[in-house]
């Protein structure tokens, strides 16, 4: 009878050590998948920005993604008035919403089909990868005019989609009929505001300055958002790869701000420059140098309004 439970007993702890070591060399399994997963993840990962580094400096824009900037509008009331939310049969130049519309519009217009940069060294033409969206959530019951939003006050602003947006205010600051353009940007690291001034008086008094200045404007500052300094910046780094600063600035060598207001110190506007970052009338050009750092940094970036679209999908 001892002899039966001492062989009972070895037998039962040799199942247990079976048990465990079972179950050790399963969790081990297991362990060691996941490990591998992580790995073969981190390493994707890796080599998606690899791939995607290589492509941006070979300009091979045909196996990059695309990227949509989801934005909001806000429309300012000022002493001199502001623009008014009406249906799309308004046909009226404050009509807000119809000139969000075009803004946008010729804002995209811009980003699909960059031109020749008539004072850069070397030419980035065609399109930017990058398009510019209204961004609304349907299941928002507030949000009834679609991303457009009308305030007394910049103070009573309310921000419904927060971070998840780039928050675009119209305000005009000047007197009536001064019809000056004028835009400013919140900083360099993708930051989301910016905004755009006197585009309410351009418009009911039929100035000079309609949606589609406006739209060059908005491509300046986000340019500066997204990581780029004034085209005629002493330190711009691009300027000894493709950039001619002394020309961009057209009336000293250069200018010393990243993206301040140049106060007079370069004159861009006789230059003949048309580029983004520079002060001319139609900011539509990019050198390849401007674009691969406007790209890398949007492609590196973690701002919750940039939208990144596989590179197979097509282009709007």
């Amino acid at each position: 009878m001892n002899l039966f439970l001492i062989n009972l007993k070895l037998l039962l702890f040799s199942i247990s050590i079976i048990c465990v070591l079972f179950i050790n060399v399963n969790c081990f399994h297991k362990t060691n998948t996941l490990q591998k997963q992580q790995s073969s993840s981190s390493s994707s990962i890796q080599q998606d920005s690899l791939d995607l580094i290589t492509n941006i400096n070979n300009l091979d824009t045909a196996k990059l993604p695309r990227y949509t900037i989801r934005v909001n509008i806000h429309y300012i009331h000022s002493a001199n008035g502001g623009f008014h939310n009406g249906p799309p049969s308004d046909e009226q130049v404050t009509n807000g919403n119809t000139w969000a519309l075009r803004l946008i519009n010729h804002i995209n217009s811009i980003l699909k089909d960059l031109q020749y940069s008539a004072t850069s060294k070397a030419q980035f033409l065609g399109d930017s990868r990058m398009r510019v969206e209204l961004y609304s959530d349907p299941l928002q019951s507030s949000d009834s005019t679609h991303g457009v939003w009308y305030w007394k006050s910049k103070d009573q602003c309310k921000y419904l989609y927060g971070d998840s947006v780039l928050h675009i205010f119209i305000v005009d600051y000047d007197q009536n009929k001064d019809c000056n353009l004028k835009g400013y940007a919140c900083g360099l690291d993708f930051c989301n505001e910016l905004v755009l001034q006197d585009a309410y008086d351009n418009a009911l008094n039929q100035c000079i300055f309609g949606w589609w200045s406006f739209a060059s404007l908005f491509c300046h500052e986000m340019g500066h958002i997204m990581g780029l300094c004034h085209s005629f910046y002493c330190d711009n780094e691009c300027k000894d790869v493709d950039l001619d600063i002394a020309r961009e600035c057209n009336k000293n060598p250069c200018y010393s701000d990243c993206g301040g207001p140049n106060s007079g110190f370069c004159n861009n506007w006789p230059s003949g420059s048309n580029n983004m970052m520079g002060y001319n009338a139609n900011q539509n050009a990019l050198s390849p140098c401007q674009w691969k750092k406007l790209f890398t940094n949007l492609v590196f970036t973690k701002a919750k309004y940039v939208v990144r679209h596989d590179f197979k999908e097509i282009l709007r």
